[in-house]
């Protein structure tokens, strides 16, 4: 979990001095409730992992991201972004289930997750469209990916059910991040460049202004 817990770091540092306030109240988050959801991100990255029958269970990986998704959908239905958010919700689980299936058994846990957490965190960023949006296909669309190769993993590889594991934590965080990376840096290219734009036209503009045709015309009429 060691991605995921720096990635968290990072945020409570911007969030502590004030740079990653704005990001979360676009979403209606308060500035409080931010402290809030980093913390529990990072306090259940050190609850250790238990099983339940044959299933492996894991709080940081599984259940945080589930409760956190709940928070995000309500947040999308005040928005209107209900329909947005469910269709997120399935592209991201469906490429989770292809991106973990098939490179997963040829590569190690670390380049998975960061296969997974960019490509993850830019599709959502393309399809979503919102933030709310990418976040609610992030935080439910992983788990329920990792639910589902977990179990195409017992069936075809008898390998053990585990919900949650550590390299999903790493992957949720680092697509979260990917995908409002996306969103702010394009979003601050746009302002940039229509900024531009308007001092070129409002140059232009006063440029138009202080010529004055009428100031030569005496010359022609002569």
């Amino acid at each position: 979990m060691i991605i995921g817990l720096v990635l968290c770091g990072l945020v409570a540092v911007l969030l502590f001095f004030g740079i990653a306030e704005r990001v979360f109240k676009s979403f209606g988050v308060a500035y409080w409730l931010a402290f809030v959801i980093v913390g529990t991100l990072i306090g259940c990255a050190f609850i250790p992992s238990f099983t339940v029958g044959a299933v492996q269970f894991n709080v940081a990986g599984f259940f945080a991201p589930l409760v956190f998704a709940a928070v995000f959908f309500v947040l999308a239905g005040r928005m209107g972004e209900l329909a947005r958010a469910f269709t997120v919700t399935a592209v991201t689980a469906a490429l989770y289930i292809s991106v973990w299936m098939l490179i997963e058994p040829i590569a190690f846990d670390t380049v998975t997750v960061i296969i997974i957490g960019f490509l993850c965190g830019a599709v959502d960023y393309l399809v979503g469209k919102t933030k709310i949006a990418a976040m609610c296909g992030i935080f439910l669309g992983m788990p329920i990916g990792e639910v589902i190769s977990s179990a195409v993993g017992m069936y075809v590889y008898k390998t053990p059910l585990q919900f949650g594991m550590p390299a999903t934590f790493d992957a949720i965080i680092l697509a979260a991040v990917t995908s409002i990376v996306l969103f702010e840096g394009i979003a601050a290219i746009k302002r940039f460049m229509n900024n531009k734009h308007r001092a070129k036209l409002k140059s232009t503009a006063e440029t138009a202004n202080e010529f004055d045709p009428d100031e030569y015309k005496k010359y022609f009429d002569e």
